[in-house]
Formats: structure tokens, sequence, C-alpha cells
């Protein structure tokens, strides 16, 4: 070969490694930007909806779903809905102005799913991370809910039976995962159980939504919430769940109708409260040294703290902030604490103090319509049957065919916490 040969084989496999380079490079910006979202910037937040109406609940998901329509997702928010009704199968969509586009990349999609199950939870939370990749992600569950009972009530599963999620699956089902906003659109899931478990399950949550009493059946006003939402897709995990609060309680303090005297939303920041179940062990403590001489106290301040919608049972929860401020009042007043050793009373006034000051931490923020307001709904609710007649024998909502508290409360971590032997004491002296 001659000299000029071999300097054009030179140049020739110069070229082709030089391409070889660029197709290289070309190829890991499409994967990079794949993996941020095809041809998209990265969006400001995920807002994916685990939306469970079959059951009695559908008249209702539809409404909501109408509600969604009229905002949609925008290049900075993905609103994702898994809906599965009792008319058909789940079918997952995002969130179109007046539509809904199928997912049919989700494996779960078009089949009759078990939204009782957390396998199934599990799939919805891993594709929505996943495939609509965003700044922040927040996850919001609409069905009924049953304090430590549990949530999620699917009445027609594949293995034909009802399923709920216990919050002991949910726990399963979230674990791994980094969530800014969980969000209940249920009732009586604000409860120290449930959010001790999620604690105690090590669960990856910033901010905890939820309601202490009753959920209207009208649900969140989707329209206003997602309006704030993409107007404003900058705002913080913590401004996104007060705003989730301010617009809830508007529309039923000024638009629905609905229950509306009955309506509270809290946002609590799951790390905090360890501290408060530790606080509360210590008051708890502090007066089962003399529950004889204080069970007049905590049965005041059960029915001072007792939330007022108790329809169908539901008077076993009380307010704990106002359950844990009557009884430190009282402590106060030389006439209710009048046969108390001294030493008792100081030691519960201590540690109430203690109390009422982690709790106040937990709570980033309460909102209530007047009713909820005046009664002393402050944020979080705790299991207060108010004897054992009524623990052993409540037959709302899921008794006979699910868990009734009986059997669902001993397997919250909160029960070996000593909330349990402090019921039972004291109903003992009932």
């Amino acid at each position: 070969m001659t000299e000029k040969g071999v300097e054009k084989m030179g140049k020739t496999h110069k070229v082709t490694m030089l391409l070889a380079v660029c197709c290289l490079l070309v190829s890991n910006l499409v994967s990079a930007i794949y993996a941020q979202g095809v041809g998209a910037k990265r969006a400001k937040w995920t807002l994916a909806i685990y939306l469970v109406s079959d059951n009695d609940l559908n008249y209702w998901a539809m409404l909501d779903v109408e509600e969604m329509k009229m905002v949609g997702s925008t290049k900075d928010v993905n609103v994702l809905l898994f809906w599965d009704r009792p008319d058909g199968p789940a079918y997952a969509s995002k969130v179109l102005l007046g539509g809904l586009e199928e997912l049919t990349g989700f494996a779960l999609n078009g089949i009759e799913a078990n939204m009782g199950d957390p396998a199934t939870l599990k799939d919805w939370v891993t594709y929505t991370t996943s495939k609509f990749p965003s700044e922040k992600y927040a996850l919001l569950c609409w069905d009924h809910g049953d304090d430590v009972v549990g949530c999620m009530l699917d009445q027609h599963t594949p293995e034909e039976k009802l399923d709920l999620l216990t919050h002991q699956e949910i726990v399963t089902a979230l674990t791994g995962f980094h969530i800014d906003v969980l969000i209940y659109g249920a009732c009586l899931l604000q409860e120290i159980e449930v959010s001790y478990e999620y604690f105690v399950g090590g669960l990856d949550i910033d901010y905890y939504v939820a309601n202490e009493g009753y959920d209207p059946m009208d649900g969140f006003p989707y329209d206003t919430i997602l309006a704030n939402l993409t107007k404003t897709p900058t705002q913080s995990p913590l401004e996104l769940s007060k705003m989730f609060a301010d617009e809830y309680i508007y529309y039923y303090q000024y638009v629905g109708t609905a229950y509306s005297q009955a309506v509270t939303l809290s946002v609590v920041q799951l790390s905090k409260v360890g501290k408060v179940v530790a606080d509360l062990r210590t008051m708890i403590d502090a007066i089962m040294v003399d529950m004889q001489g204080y069970a007049k106290i905590v049965s005041a301040a059960s029915g001072h703290a007792n939330l007022p919608w108790s329809e169908q049972g539901w008077d076993r929860i009380d307010d704990l902030p106002t359950f844990v401020q009557t009884i430190h009042d009282k402590s106060l007043d030389p006439k209710e604490v009048k046969y108390i050793d001294p030493a008792v009373v100081k030691a519960v006034v201590s540690s109430s103090e203690t109390l009422l000051t982690s709790l106040d931490d937990a709570i980033l923020y309460c909102r209530n319509v007047k009713a909820m307001e005046t009664k002393g709904c402050v944020g979080i609710g705790i299991f207060f049957p108010p004897s054992r007649d009524a623990y052993e024998n409540n037959k709302w909502i899921y008794a006979g065919v699910y868990l009734c508290p009986k059997d669902a409360y001993p397997l919250m971590a909160f029960a070996n916490q000593g909330w349990f032997d402090f019921l039972n004491a004291y109903w003992d002296l009932k």
C-alpha cells in the first residue's frame, strides 16, 4: 500500500470512530430525554389519584372526575387517574381538559383489578413515578375510610370477594417510594393510630393530609384545587397541602351543602408523629398511677373532645389535642384534683404541656367549618370508645364482612404504646 493510501485509510478510520462517538452521544441524550418524559421537560408535580368506586360511591366518583376534566393536566402538572367502577374493569388515564387519555402502558389497565390488594396500589405508584417523573409527587387515595380498620373498599374483585387495604398493607405498598404528600379523600383517617402506623413502618412521606371526621360525599372540589395547582405549579409540598385544606373548607363553608356542618381537614408532618406518641405515653402513664382519681377528668375530657358527627357509631373518635388540653386545664383546677396526690397532678400537668407542644409541632395546618371550629377540632383524632361494650360490639362499618374495631385495633402499632392499657384501666372503672 502506498503512503498516500495509508494516510487515507487512517482518515477513514478516524471518521468512522467520530461517527460512532456521535451516535453514542445522541443515543444517551435520547435516553436521558425519555427518562424524564418523552420530548418534554420534567413536570413540577404529579398528582396520582387512586379512585375506588367499585362500591356504593360510584355516582360521586363520576361527579369528581367531571370536575377533574374541567382543568386536566398541563405541561407542569400531571393529573393521573386509576379508576375502578362497579360496571366494568379499572382504567388508567391521564386527565386532560375535557376528557381522559387512556394509559395503555399500565399493566392493570382494562382489567378487573383488586383495589384492596396492596400489590395494586404499589403497581400504580411504581408506574406513575417511573413513567411520569416530576419534581414533586402527591398520591391521593379516594374511597371509604374507617379509622383503624382500613380504607379503599373494593366490592367486586377478581376473587369475587370484598377487600380493602389495611394500614399494614398500605405500609407494604408504599415502602421504598418518596411521597411528598399523601392525601386521603375518605372518612376518619387523620387519626394518631394511622399516622403512627405509617411512621413506624418507615414510610418516606413528608406531609399527610386527611380528615379526622366525616368526608362528605361531594369530596374535594377538584376543579378549584386543580385550577390553583396548574396556575401555580411551583408551590411547595406544604403549600399544596394547605391549599387542599383551604379549598376543601371554603367549599363546604360557602358552596357545598351536604353534611357541611362537620367537615375538617388537617396537615400533619409525619416525621413528628413519633414524638407525639412518646409524649402521649408519658402523660397516660402519669394518669394511670391514679386512674381512679383521674377517671372523672378523663371522662369529661373525652366528652368534650368527642367529634360532633357521631351517626353510625363514629362517636368512638376524640380530637386528641382537645382531649389533652382538657386534661391539662382540669388538672390545674383545685376542685377537680382535690383528692388526687399532688405529685401525680404535677406529673400530669408537666407531661400534658410537653405533649401539647409536640402536637403543635406535628399539626402544621388545620381548617374547619364553623361547627367543627367551635367544637374544638384541632387536627388529629384518637380512638376512644366510651365503654368496653362499645368497643367490642360495634357493628359499623365493615363488621361481619371484614374487620370490626376489636379485631383491627390490636394489629395497630399504636395499640402497644400504652393506649390500650389506658382504655382498659378506664373502662374497668365504668
